[in-house]
């Protein structure tokens, strides 16, 4: 074989690696994590929530889902390049929604990851180690006391989950790029909690009730012609929450729902009502509910909604 010929095939063979990828058109979505969907080749239904957006010309990572082999594995079978991540986005703190972000750093390690103001993520947040009875305190010796004493305003210096990775924290709903808005909420009950009951002897004193920090959720909102297009993660917040919130902070009417609902525990009347509310009053257009919304929800929320429900299973490719 001559060398120009092998050189020929070499440069061939390279072009068709670096041309494998899909090259992802304006204003689309793609379900990259979840446990439904037409069977595809290549790809494996797990229970967790990722998805790619293209966005006036910026490529958008949400979540990374469950296991970071089956993460990079459905990636590859979909032909994305992580390398082309401009940004991703953590929804929330939990492992069906982050670990494939270990993935996503080994190909592209510098990427910006959003990630909610969570203490336990690595956000610098005051956390008050005093106690309640300063004269407790004031009685012990310096040496048993916290930083000999010197632990007013302390703050967790942590390297977080993903140590040296390019991370922002985000405190409050955010435009972080034209017509791209990050959205905060928190779940009033749900997540972090810092006090067990169990160890309060009074079951009627004040003290007794547990006092949680709440789950803090990032959502996405893109502005579109017709209205934003709202990504969510798990809604532990609840969707309508992050409806309204983005409906206030963008002044805009919301076009579709991307992604969990978080609707696995309600029975059949209370998701009709749900499915009236998100209609009639929050005036959303479209639904295309993904991972934790359930079946009974799917099935609701396609009845009611028609034509305007949009399915949005694994390695589906949805147009907005």
């Amino acid at each position: 074989m001559s060398k120009i010929l092998l050189i020929c095939i070499v440069f061939t063979l390279i072009g068709c690696s670096q041309n494998s990828y899909k090259k992802m058109e304006q204003n689309t979505i793609i379900n990259l994590y979840d446990a439904f969907g037409d069977d595809k080749e290549g790809i494996i239904k797990d229970f967790g929530f990722s998805c790619i957006v293209k966005y006036k010309g910026k490529t958008i990572l949400f979540d990374g889902g469950t296991n970071a082999n089956i993460f990079k594995g459905n990636v590859e079978a979909l032909n994305i390049d992580l390398s082309q991540i401009d940004f991703a986005i953590a929804s929330h703190a939990h492992f069906d929604h982050i670990n494939g972000f270990d993935y996503l750093l080994k190909i592209n390690p510098n990427v910006k990851i959003y990630f909610p103001f969570d203490l336990f993520w690595g956000a610098n947040i005051p956390f008050d180690i005093s106690g309640t009875d300063s004269t407790a305190t004031d009685s012990l010796d310096k040496r048993m006391q916290y930083f000999g004493g010197d632990y007013k305003d302390y703050h967790f210096n942590q390297t977080g989950r993903f140590w040296n990775a390019n991370i922002e924290f985000i405190k409050e709903n955010t435009e972080i790029e034209p017509g791209i808005r990050l959205i905060t909420t928190s779940s009033e009950y749900m997540g972090y909690f810092n006090k067990y009951p169990s160890l309060d002897a009074c079951e009627n004193c004040e003290s007794h009730n547990a006092k949680f920090n709440g789950l803090k959720e990032i959502s996405l909102s893109l502005k579109s012609d017709e209205g934003e297009i709202l990504f969510v993660g798990c809604s532990h917040s609840t969707v309508e929450k992050i409806i309204s919130e983005s409906k206030k902070f963008t002044k805009n009417n919301i076009e579709m729902v991307y992604g969990g609902y978080h609707l696995l525990p309600y029975d059949k009347i209370a998701l009709l009502d749900l499915a009236k509310r998100l209609k009639n009053n929050l005036k959303v257009n479209k639904v295309a509910p993904t991972h934790c919304t359930g079946h009974l929800a799917f099935k609701i929320l396609q009845d009611y909604f028609g034509e305007d429900y949009v399915f949005a299973g694994l390695g589906e490719n949805i147009k907005f």
